[in-house]
């Protein structure tokens, strides 16, 4: 004869660890133990059916809302779409069914037929749905009630079992509960308080008496009260804290830690709840202690298989510089998608195209844990893609698995002593100190996605969980976690647009102060002493006279010697990737276009204004910053063409863009030249200039001036041409009109008298000073490093 045991039931397998960790010191068999989950799989038979799992139900709700307005529920047919709304109906279906109401019972009870219509819609595609499911030899959760059996060769195993109930039971949970019952002795304990009637009433319906705030075990088979006893509140101290941001929150997450610590708290039992799981990941950023361990898992957003997935999508979503930049640090090659991914990104997907493609990011990651995960999202995403014939694009399958691959956890193992878990997970365990973060109206109560469809009222009228039963079931876990624990801390935030959540009131007996205490506490994570910069001297041996000057690098050294040697002697590279164009982006793309619209025919008098027109919609840009400022520059062009129409009449475009490198009182210098026009016997050299505050030097201040780009073209057109008739302009694309540099010869010889300077400090070390004129320092990158901030 087989021995036989008790069988315990928890809500989580976490519940069960507890439970364990709790008899290692006793000299004792353990009992069985599952998860509630796990009972009700392994308790019932289900006649030879297979159970439908979540990549096939997609494919038969998406096959039983063909040939219905489903528009009409705010649900789009769109496949790609359908795919993440597809959960709205099935949890409308599944809470029916859980509750053995028919959508017929909801038609009775609404005497108005507001929802006539709505529900005839979801009656259709309920009654597609199960056919579709029986027709396949499918059980769903959804038709279980009609298939199951209870296994009793699985029961036969135990001699009782002891159920621990936190939460609700569905109708059709607690009937195969009392099923079970019947064949062998089931014990229920439970935890009564003021928010958990509604869950409680399938003991009244018993006729056993409950009262609230109390302990009970239940004999469900002889339906007997074994036990009642009081509750027994722990709490000893709480504290409640307001902050003016999330991050904030860490900081006096960290200083509850350390305080229960100092209290005599073992670690691992300190738990913090997240009523919302995603903030997981900014406590990951600040855990440099490596205080915590997480219960959700740790997010994959920052392994290279994830950056490298996304950064594909972002760069075939949008060509913008920081997507291209951010391909280029992660080192995937542009060209390779270019040439591969991006011809097929807008066509229809295939399985061979996709395989391409998630082959190509699984290259790029070596975690084997991570690879099985994706292993087994590809081989599900395949099946609800590819197994009909799914008319679908490219990018659309791609969105689909970028969406579930950011759901994708790592376990953490080998992590802090301090648990980080979300409400669910908190039932059925004991902590001496629980903090809990965000307890804001936006996260608590949370909101289900199962009350899409009916009001309030029409569920209550229906039997069926209204929004109420929710908040209250959430109530019930929070108190039920705070009335358990010795030591309570609760942040949140307090700003213009967050407020601590409305339960608080309820929850906490204690006056609630809405101030912020983010003083009080950032030192924690941020330290507030200022920067200490290096203010050495930078002198050094360089011989200037062998550089190769550009006009701009000139200024530079003229402006400010120590921004000249940090930019083109350490050549520190100013950071790019940012939303907000640099001071040059829009000049440049303005010589972009006046440089296409002179080289699209030779003849410039016959050109016309569209097809400048035609050149911004060429450079049309997705920056928002940008596309005001490229309109506006689209007005201010036609005065130019008007003007600039008249000019060629008499003249003639020689050159646009023209490079040149050749040497001026024996040093180097180089540049473009942005046009030359022929006039005459004489030529024109011309700088466009897009500046609003366009400045020239005169013959009265042309001694202080740093700029001597048009010196720089005058020089290069006397090499070239061998001429000195040359005048030299600056265009003010923004004024409209054409300004001459007339100290041109006064500023040549002053060109002159600083060369020769530069010959002569270069015999000696060199010291690279900051400028005096702090107005240069305004918008110079390097303002941080020279502490002229």
């Amino acid at each position: 004869m087989l021995f036989k045991k008790k069988l315990l039931v928890f809500p989580t397998s976490r519940s069960i660890r507890n439970f364990i960790s709790t008899q290692k010191s006793s000299n004792t068999l353990l009992p069985f133990t599952l998860t509630i989950d796990e009972l009700f799989k392994k308790s019932i038979n289900l006649n030879n059916m297979k159970y439908c799992e979540e990549e096939q139900r997609v494919l038969f709700l998406s096959e039983a809302i063909k040939n219905t307005n489903i528009q009409k529920l705010g649900i789009s047919d769109n496949f790609t779409k359908f795919l993440k709304q597809s959960d709205y109906i099935y949890r409308f279906f599944l809470e029916l069914a859980s509750e053995k109401v028919e959508i017929k019972d909801i038609q009775n009870v609404d005497t108005y037929d507001f929802y006539l219509e709505h529900l005839q819609i979801l009656e259709t595609i309920k009654t597609n749905y199960i056919n579709i499911l029986e027709k396949n030899s499918y059980v769903d959760r959804i038709n279980l009630d009609n298939h199951y059996k209870i296994n009793e060769n699985f029961l036969k195993k135990f001699e009782e079992i002891e159920l621990h109930f936190e939460g609700y039971f569905t109708k059709v949970e607690f009937e195969i509960v009392e099923k079970i019952s019947k064949f062998i002795n089931v014990k229920i304990n439970f935890y009564s308080n003021t928010y958990n009637q509604r869950s409680l009433e399938v003991f009244k319906n018993m006729n056993i008496d409950l009262k609230i705030d109390f302990n009970y075990k239940i004999d469900l088979t002889n339906k007997l009260v074994l036990q009642e006893e009081k509750n027994k509140k722990n709490l000893q101290s709480l504290e409640i804290k307001g902050f003016s941001s999330r991050l904030n929150q860490i900081a006096y997450i960290k200083d509850s830690i350390v305080k229960s610590v100092q209290k005599g708290v073992n670690p691992s039992r300190i738990a913090l709840v997240l009523p919302d799981e995603t903030f997981a990941s900014y406590i990951q950023l600040f855990d440099t202690e490596k205080y915590f361990n997480y219960a959700m898992g740790k997010t994959i957003k920052n392994t290279n298989l994830y950056q490298v997935a996304y950064a594909i999508y972002s760069y075939l979503s949008e060509d913008d510089i920081k997507h291209i930049s951010n391909l280029d640090f992660l080192k995937l090659d542009k060209n390779f998608i270019d040439k591969n991914i991006k011809p097929i990104w807008n066509k229809r997907a295939t399985k061979e195209s996709f395989e391409f493609i998630s082959e190509f990011i699984k290259s790029k990651e070596s975690s084997v844990e991570l690879l099985e995960k994706y292993e087994e999202l590809l081989y599900k995403l395949n099946i609800i893609v590819f197994s009909n014939d799914n008319v679908i694009l490219l990018k659309d399958v791609y969105k689909i698995f970028l969406q579930k691959l950011v759901k994708l956890t790592l376990d953490d193992v080998n992590s802090g002593k301090i648990t980080v878990l979300g409400l669910l997970e908190t039932r059925a365990v004991e902590f001496d100190t629980v903090i809990i973060c965000d307890f804001n109206e936006s996260f608590i109560p949370k909101i289900s996605v199962k009350d899409k469809f009916l009001s309030t009222k029409l569920k209550q009228l229906s039997n069926l969980p209204t929004q109420f039963d929710r908040e209250s079931l959430q109530k019930y876990y929070y108190k039920r976690l705070i009335d358990s624990s010795k030591n309570v801390f609760v942040t949140y935030v307090n700003s213009d647009t967050n407020q601590i959540s409305r339960f608080a009131n309820e929850l906490f007996d204690k006056y609630i102060k809405t101030d912020t205490n983010d003083n009080a506490y950032k030192h924690i994570l941020y330290d507030n002493h200022k920067i200490k910069h290096i203010e050495e001297e930078i002198i050094a041996k360089i011989d200037l006279s062998m550089f190769t000057w550009s006009a701009t690098s000139f200024k530079t050294y003229l402006q400010c010697k120590r921004k000249f040697y940090l930019q083109y002697i350490l050549k520190l590279k100013e950071h790019s990737i940012s939303l907000k164009p640099k001071a040059y982006e829009l000049g440049d793309i303005i010589h972009s276009i006046l440089e296409d619209f002179y080289t699209l025919d030779e003849n410039s008098t016959e050109l016309s204004f569209e097809k400048i027109e035609s050149l911004f919609n060429k450079y049309k840009s997705t920056n928002p910053f940008l596309i005001l400022d490229l309109e506006i520059w689209k007005k201010k062009l036609y005065e130019f063409y008007l003007l600039d129409k008249q000019r060629l009449k008499h003249r003639k475009i020689i050159a646009l863009e023209k490079s040149f490198s050749c040497e001026f009182e024996g040093i180097k210098i180089k540049g473009v030249i942005d046009r030359i026009d022929s006039f005459e016997d004489s030529y024109e050299v011309i700088d466009y200039k897009t500046s609003s505050t366009l400045s020239v030097d005169t013959l009265k201040n042309y001694e202080k001036t740093d700029d001597f780009q048009l010196e720089f073209y005058y020089l290069a057109m006397s090499e070239m041409y061998k001429t000195d008739k040359i005048e030299a302009y600056y265009y003010d694309l923004s004024n409209t009109q054409l300004i001459n540099e007339i100290a041109l010869d006064k500023k040549l010889e002053l060109l002159c008298e600083k060369f020769n300077e530069l010959k002569e400090i270069s015999k000696n070390e060199i010291y690279f000073s900051k400028c005096e004129d702090k107005n240069n320092c305004t918008y110079c990158p390097y303002i941080i490093i020279c502490n002229r901030e």
